[in-house]
């Protein structure tokens, strides 16, 4: 009865993609707890060849998989911009990331770039500026971001942003916290046995019970 319960972990990668630089970030959610685990960007600068820097990303961004075992992928959807030439190149980024996290084996999440803001900020608005703030914020636990090497560089916290995204906001992750609410109170149940149930159970549960042994009194 003393063993300690373990709250169940979840483990995302979130990517920022691009053919020249790539942000990429690694958080773990355990319960209701956030933690920072890895960031950085790839960069294929000083090669020209277009299918050659997708190689590099890709090679990138598998090795990172291997490194770091994340069970999602989350990054931003597609969406349309001004510059047709833009969009096509992000395109192909995107697919690099994607065929990478599919070859893994790993769940895939795409959100909207106002959903990833609103769900750190809380507004879909958000200066890119602010979503760096937030990113700190959410992961750092009161420490400085320098202690925990929380990366500086937009493209990485950006990958994060979609990654906290998804760890804030999935089914799943619901799941998780309710899930270390129960495993409290379970513990709470078997450290306190000689206390009454009323300190552990909802008013509601309780009145429930009372209500069932009542009926099952009165049909004896």
């Amino acid at each position: 009865m003393g063993e300690r319960l373990v709250s169940p972990s979840l483990r995302v990668l979130g990517i920022d993609p691009g053919t020249l630089r790539t942000g990429w970030g690694v958080i773990e959610r355990r319960g209701r707890t956030l933690s920072f685990r890895a960031a950085g960007v790839l960069t294929a600068k000083g090669f020209h060849s277009l299918p050659e820097r997708l190689r590099l990303m890709h090679t990138g961004i598998v090795e990172v998989i291997q490194t770091h075992a994340p069970q999602v992928l989350s990054l931003e959807k597609a969406f349309v911009a001004y510059n047709v030439q833009s969009a096509l190149r992000l395109g192909e980024a995107r697919g690099v990331a994607l065929l990478a996290a599919a070859q893994a084996g790993l769940r895939i999440a795409e959100y909207n770039p106002t959903e990833i803001k609103a769900a750190l900020v809380g507004f879909g608005r958000a200066e890119k500026a602010q979503v760096q703030k937030a990113v700190f914020a959410l992961l750092s636990g009161g420490r400085s971001p320098e202690a925990l090497g929380l990366p500086v560089s937009k493209d990485a916290t950006d990958a994060l942003a979609a990654a906290i995204c998804h760890a804030q906001s999935s089914p799943l992750s619901g799941w998780l916290r309710e899930l270390d609410q129960a495993k409290e109170g379970l513990t709470s149940l078997l450290r306190s046995r000689p206390r009454s149930l009323r300190n552990v159970l909802s008013k509601k549960m309780v009145e429930q019970l009372l209500a069932a042994s009542q009926q099952r009194s009165k049909a004896r």
